[in-house]
């Protein structure tokens, strides 16, 4: 029976009460209270003089011209505080939830991930964020991270060849997988036996070049193995690129996503693995902000739901 009587009268204090002591705590006044919580002053009083009722003890005293706390209501308010705070935090993660179910979700990707990855994340956030509407635009990554930068999406889809993107100031990457890159030759170039190929085996080919970033990868990775790539042709179209490898003309190295959004290679070509292996690094590149956006988040944990080991990608260190 004792800890009923207990029990009752403090359960009912609610949180609105808790946020009133702790503001006269704060603020030493009825009227600077009342101001901070958007209430007027009667109705700050009323609601004290209710909980005084039900606690049967008083809860602020007359301190000169203001108010203060008695001991029973500086223990409220103290309790107050912790309670208060991790009420505000709850409702602004509510909040910050709400925020990633409706809406539009602004990316930019580039070509192979748009054929494979981005279909991915369309299917999942159909499941997860209906309400939310991906709004998507190709570009490659210099491009793509310009667009970061300048506000019109949200985040960048990208590739890297040397692990780190090159970031605009005031971002950050997040990696998400590697993939390995193949050398697409036609059938009768291809090192007959040879498990892995040396990419200096292939010095004297014509080269196919891509995009400004696998251009430049194709232009270093030659460069450690000595030789300078006669570069004849040049196109980001993949699957022109496989057909003129396998048409014998030149040689191309290839990423395995850009092969799986091609879906097949021609029949007279192949794609060998290199030795040492190279790879090119996938990942999100978002501005670095102290409190992370909803819409971020939310591509975060759909990419993160991606299974990429059906295109041969594997997960980033």
């Amino acid at each position: 029976m004792s800890a009923q009587r207990h029990a009752d009268p403090l359960g009912s204090i609610d949180s609105t009460e808790l946020r009133i002591l702790y503001a006269l705590d704060t603020t030493g006044s009825l009227t600077a209270a009342a101001a901070s919580l958007g209430l007027s002053q009667p109705a700050v009083s009323q609601r004290i003089k209710r909980v005084e009722t039900r606690l049967a003890v008083p809860l602020i005293e007359r301190n000169g011209r203001g108010i203060r706390l008695t001991p029973a209501g500086r223990i409220l308010a103290d309790h107050g505080r912790t309670v208060v705070t991790e009420i505000d935090a709850a409702l602004a993660a509510i909040d910050d939830l709400r925020g990633e179910r409706a809406g539009t979700l602004r990316l930019v990707g580039f070509p192979s991930a748009s054929a494979t990855i981005v279909p991915a994340m369309m299917r999942a956030l159909g499941t997860e964020a209906p309400e939310v509407s991906l709004q998507y635009r190709e570009a490659e990554p210099p491009a793509a991270v310009s667009l970061l930068r300048d506000g019109e999406v949200d985040c960048a889809l990208v590739f890297d060849y040397a692990g780190a993107a090159e970031l605009p100031a005031g971002s950050v990457f997040t990696p998400l997988w590697r993939e390995e890159v193949r050398l697409v030759v036609s059938e009768d170039r291809a090192a007959s036996g040879a498990p892995a190929l040396d990419l200096s085996d292939f010095a004297e080919e014509h080269w196919i070049a891509g995009c400004e970033k696998c251009r430049g990868h194709l232009l270093t990775a030659a460069k450690e193995h000595g030789f300078e790539p006669d570069i004849i042709q040049e196109t980001d179209n993949v699957p022109a690129m496989l057909a003129m490898a396998a048409a014998g003309g030149a040689v191309a190295m290839v990423p395995g996503l850009a092969l799986a959004a091609a879906r097949t290679l021609p029949d007279d070509a192949v794609a060998l693995p290199l030795a040492p292996a190279r790879y090119r690094t996938i990942g999100l590149v978002s501005m670095a902000t102290a409190n992370e956006s909803p819409q971020v988040r939310l591509a975060k944990r759909l990419l993160h739901a991606v299974e990429g080991e059906c295109w041969g990608l594997e997960h980033a260190a």
